[in-house]
């Protein structure tokens, strides 16, 4: 029988890169050789069946930077009870974005605003699981309240409140379970960027393209911004 997880006990960070550079994957015009890389973030609970998982994203160099700022909040994460986070996950996610000494380097972007992404993604893993849920219909199953409540309106409320976001989310409440039931039948509409890295030959993406159309896909991203003309052509 598992054991319930109350609080968290341990924060672990790994740093993982990949070379993707060497075949050219992921490079478009202003990052024309990237690495691939993640800071890999674990939180540990008091049970040892519940554990969380997450990652943020870089390029590669840079990815030390990122782990060490992982590091650095960890006393904002030890020891926290899991039922006072889930009751304000918004609440908590902000003192970690504007943690009084650390938003020095941050807040919001750069090194900071990554490792906060880490942290938070590997929460979400771990309350999915505790509920047995996949992240999605986590959300799904939270209240117009809920919802809200996760967002941080400082940079929106000139143009919508938290009160009017409620409203409009209330309003919808009765066509969720309709809509869910559609999302389970039909899936939602994806597209792959697999093909059209703007370091690939036109082989390899006439290639890449004939394989992900013959699994299903029917929409592709393709990198541009290098050369206008060649842009044109490889549209074609």
């Amino acid at each position: 029988m598992e054991k319930k997880a109350t609080k968290l006990v341990d924060l672990l960070v790994e740093d993982v890169r990949f070379p993707t550079s060497l075949e050219l994957d992921g490079s478009d015009a202003t990052h024309p050789d990237p690495d691939y890389s993640a800071v890999y973030v674990t939180l540990v609970t008091d049970s040892e069946d519940f554990k969380g998982y997450g990652i943020t994203f870089t390029l590669g160099r840079g990815n030390e930077i990122v782990l060490h700022c992982v590091d650095s909040l960890r006393f904002l994460v030890i020891n926290k009870d899991i039922k006072e986070i889930q009751a304000n996950m918004g609440s908590w996610v902000r003192s970690l974005a504007h943690e009084s000494q650390l938003r020095w380097i941050g807040p919001e972007k750069g090194p900071l605003h990554l490792a906060v992404a880490g942290i938070v993604n590997s929460f979400w893993d771990l309350w999915g699981k505790m509920e047995s849920k996949p992240v999605w219909k986590l959300l799904v199953d939270m209240t117009p309240e809920q919802l809200v409540s996760l967002v941080d309106f400082r940079y929106m409320e000139d143009c919508i409140t938290k009160d009017e976001a409620i409203e409009m989310l209330q309003k919808e409440v009765p066509m969720k379970s309709k809509r869910e039931v559609h999302i389970r039948m039909s899936g939602f509409p994806a597209y792959t960027t697999q093909v059209g890295w703007l370091g690939y030959s036109d082989e390899k993406i006439r290639t890449l393209s004939k394989m992900f159309l013959d699994r299903g896909f029917t929409a592709f991203k393709m990198k541009v911004g290098s050369d206008l003309e060649d842009d044109k052509r490889r549209l074609r």
